[in-house]
């Protein structure tokens, strides 16, 4: 879980927040912190412990699904896929 995780996201940052989010879960997932099989917490309690709107949430982790890095399984949750899935293994990120 990333409950014990820490994500620093910066709101003074232009960076969006959406986007910081993104890359430090995806950071902790292709260094092993988060392994494969590891199930994240939901929107709303990353919302919630991080003081973001759901919103910001659900696109930094559909960044993640599109890059393969996490699976989401309606009603069950969302979990850290394994190596093999993610789109660019190698690459430190795979968006711009």
């Amino acid at each position: 879980m990333t409950a014990f995780l820490p994500l620093p996201v910066d709101k003074k940052s232009p960076v969006p927040l959406y986007y910081q989010l993104a890359l430090v879960l995806e950071r902790a997932i292709r260094s092993g912190t988060l392994a494969p099989g590891t199930k994240l917490d939901n929107e709303i309690e990353l919302a919630t412990r991080l003081r973001l709107a759901r919103v910001t949430v659900r696109t930094a982790l559909a960044r993640l699904v599109d890059a393969g890095l996490v699976v989401r399984i309606q009603r069950v949750g969302t979990y850290v896929t394994d190596p093999d899935q993610w789109v660019c293994p190698d690459a430190q990120r795979t968006w711009s």
